[in-house]
């Protein structure tokens, strides 16, 4: 069929080029979380959401839209699955970004340092990097490409 081999070149290049950028951005927040704390709190003082963030969304839900389509024909449920699941981080990230007003009040008001989280948050976008690269193994595994 047509698709499935798009299919495995889709997924292979979308689970390796997220995985890089996934740990990269976890090893930068590990790192230094300080630029993330100070964006963010520069930003809370705007009526209007941070651009970098909407413009990140809306490219994984573009990217994630097609992923979707070739899950399902041919179907396999590990790449429907993790369909899914970024259509869910995209869903609970929009929700900060559409309740801005409470979001920034909240980041505002919050006088502790936002560096644990920030880090937590590093290390978990590093480990979801690493699942990326499994992923992209199984699928080539699964074409016996390797």
């Amino acid at each position: 069929m047509f698709l499935e081999p798009l299919s495995i070149k889709w997924f292979t290049v979308y689970y390796l080029v997220l995985g890089i950028i996934a740990v990269c951005t976890g090893i930068f927040l590990i790192i230094s979380p300080q630029h993330l704390e100070e964006y963010l709190r520069e930003k809370a003082e705007d009526n209007q959401p941070p651009q970098l963030l909407r413009t990140i969304l809306k490219y994984v839900l573009i990217f994630t839209i097609p992923c979707l389509i070739l899950s399902i024909i041919p179907f396999s449920i590990v790449e429907f699955l993790f369909s899914l699941w970024s259509l869910v981080m995209v869903y609970l990230a929009g929700i900060h970004l559409v309740r801005w007003e409470k979001t920034r009040t909240l980041i505002s008001e919050y006088d502790q340092p936002m560096t644990r989280g920030i880090r937590l948050a590093g290390a978990i976008t590093l480990s979801a990097g690493l699942v990326m690269f499994l992923l992209s193994y199984l699928v080539l595994s699964r074409a016996n490409i390797l």
